[in-house]
């Protein structure tokens, strides 16, 4: 520490920026690293948060890809006594008319059985149009929207939202509005609900749905009923649990993360390349402070341990900013990854909030500092090995 202090300091100060540039290579790197990993986390647990509570009680899903099925799948899957439930679903993305855009998932369910598998938790607007689904079928331009859109929106109850459908724009009325909690918070609440019967008509999907959402009798296992659901429906239908349904955007999650670490070693090559450079030009411009060292007793060791110390200072210094950059650019990472599912979903997926793991800032905070010695081994190894009689010759 007073090798450091006394002769590293004042080197460092007087070449400042040679100094910085070094500590911004390990910068670069390590944020890289941070940002786009934590993102990934973040987005990640938040979509499959979204999965769960779309999901409800749900679990088993029967899907058929684009065309979806005719009312008679779902007439079979209900008379089977081992499902306790089994529920349509409609799921259409549409363009919201508010400013600044963004998409909004319609989920059209039957109130009639849904209310088993998913909790609407009404907090403004009429009961009665979630408590008699009759009131619900009977006004098939209500939505349900979720708190959180609302007030994005300055929406309230009788408030009216144009969408496109199949049958051109439309006014549809809100209402009810769903308390914050649960069902709203997925897709960061550009989630509302209508009858699945006003759905078919005005997303044109003539008498077919999108999937079956299912829940089985109490005691069964999903995984048994799945192979009979499956065997009785043939092929052309997929039995799936609800948590496979997020396993597209978990490969691209998977992808997305190989990308990170390709960039971050990236970015963390080049620091290194600059920090190689840069105590190279210093073991050539400090030769006769070496030289007076190795005079004074120091042996080649402690020289390559001075070195050595400075780069890890320097990879220690250039860490913890670049992991305090990278939680910062973790949110425009986040956005980016959120973007990807709505190219998947339709509707963008947002982290509400970032979750950065004590394991990944560690991990990066040790990649800094050992990157930045391994960097320095050579140039120090060097150091070590001038001798004290020339250096202080060429020192004249």
């Amino acid at each position: 520490m007073i090798l450091l202090r006394l002769i590293s300091w004042p080197y460092v100060r007087k070449h400042l920026l040679r100094t910085l540039l070094t500590i911004a290579g390990i910068v670069l790197g390590v944020a890289v690293f941070v940002g786009m990993h934590t993102a990934n986390q973040s987005v990640l647990f938040a979509f499959r948060q979204t999965v769960d509570r779309v999901a409800g009680a749900t679990q088993l899903q029967v899907t058929a890809g684009e065309p979806g099925f005719p009312e008679e799948v779902l007439e079979k899957v209900q008379s089977l006594p081992e499902v306790r439930v089994a529920a349509p679903v409609i799921e259409a993305v549409v363009e919201t008319p508010f400013a600044g855009g963004g998409s909004l998932l319609i989920l059209a369910v039957d109130m009639t059985g849904d209310r088993s598998l998913r909790d609407y938790n009404i907090d403004q607007g009429d009961e009665s149009v979630i408590d008699d689904p009759l009131v619900f079928l009977a006004q098939p331009d209500s939505l349900i929207i979720t708190e959180p859109f609302a007030k994005s929106h300055n929406l309230v109850v009788n408030s009216k939202i144009p969408l496109d459908t199949m049958e051109g724009r439309k006014q549809f009325t809100v209402r009810g509005i769903m308390k914050s909690g649960g069902l709203t918070s997925a897709f960061g609440g550009d989630l509302a609900v209508m009858d699945i019967y006003a759905a078919q008509k005005v997303f044109g999907r003539g008498r077919k749905f999108d999937r079956i959402d299912m829940a089985v009798q109490d005691g069964l296992r999903p995984e048994v009923i799945q192979k009979k659901i499956a065997a009785l429906l043939g092929p052309g239908y997929s039995v799936e649990p609800p948590s496979a349904r997020g396993q597209q955007f978990e490969s691209l999650s998977q992808v997305y993360a190989m990308t990170a670490n390709i960039t971050s070693l990236f970015a963390l090559f080049i620091g290194m390349f600059i920090i190689f450079n840069t105590f190279s030009i210093a073991v050539s411009q400090r030769r006769n402070e070496i030289g007076i060292l190795r005079a004074l007793g120091a042996t080649g060791g402690q020289i390559r341990s001075l070195f050595l110390a400075e780069s890890a200072v320097l990879g220690l210094a250039g860490s913890v900013i670049g992991v305090l950059l990278g939680i910062l650019i973790a949110r425009v990472f986040a956005g980016s990854l959120g973007g990807v599912l709505e190219d998947v979903y339709g509707v963008a997926q947002r982290a509400e909030e970032l979750s950065a793991d004590p394991r990944l800032l560690l991990l990066a905070l040790g990649a800094g500092v050992v990157t930045s010695v391994i960097a320095a081994w050579i140039p120090a190894r060097n150091a070590a090995a001038i001798d004290p009689v020339n250096a202080l010759q060429k020192g004249k």
